[in-house]
């Protein structure tokens, strides 16, 4: 059976073999390209990562937290991308990099790629791994998931808002704006049986 397999940047469905996105154009990476996703030793699979999505509160928007949002088979978790967390993925790219020989053009292009592209290491990540990063992460079990709501932003003279997640459950209402293609993160939910 064939496992599906997601864009780790706007979570559009990619098929097997796809080097590209074919919604956002992102490099797929090896590991979400072509190697289905493994269940935790808990037997939790994964079935979908989703990056950057942005919870804005505080006066007038001011607090913004990102997350990524893992899908798996039996709930919802999501992990914050903290400074702390930036910070330790940039130097590791860059060491890594200045390890392989690279130069500094070099080693500042793998620091630009490990930040836009923080998500994919979740692929990896077993669920609770993720919920244990952060006090800040947390999960919603599916049978408290209650519904998913899709909102198209406006962009004109006037507006600019972004499009937006909105996940309600047992627990209360969740919004995000989504920093990619909407579209492709309501597939995510269709496919993983939420939408």
């Amino acid at each position: 059976m064939s496992e599906n397999r997601f864009c780790g940047a706007c979570g559009a469905p990619a098929a097997p073999g796809e080097v590209f996105c074919t919604a956002c154009g992102r490099s797929l990476p090896a590991s979400v390209a072509s190697a289905p996703a493994q269940p935790a030793a808990s037997g939790e699979r994964v079935i979908a990562v989703i990056g950057n999505l942005t919870q804005v509160g505080g006066f007038m928007g001011m607090k913004q937290k990102t997350f990524t949002l893992m899908i798996t088979d039996r709930r919802l978790v999501f992990a914050e991308l903290t400074k702390e967390k930036i910070t330790a993925m940039v130097n590791q790219a860059r060491d890594s990099a200045k390890a392989q020989g690279k130069g500094f053009f070099g080693q500042w292009g793998a620091q630009l790629g490990s930040s836009m592209n923080y998500h994919e290491a979740y692929w990896q990540m077993s669920p609770d791994a993720a919920l244990a990063e952060n006090p800040g992460n947390f999960a919603i079990e599916r049978g408290a998931f209650q519904s998913a709501k899709f909102k198209i932003g406006i962009t004109d003279d006037e507006h600019n808002t972004p499009d937006e997640l909105v996940i309600k459950a047992a627990s209360g209402k969740y919004k995000f704006n989504v920093n990619g293609s909407l579209g492709a993160v309501k597939d995510v939910f269709r496919q993983a049986g939420l939408a």
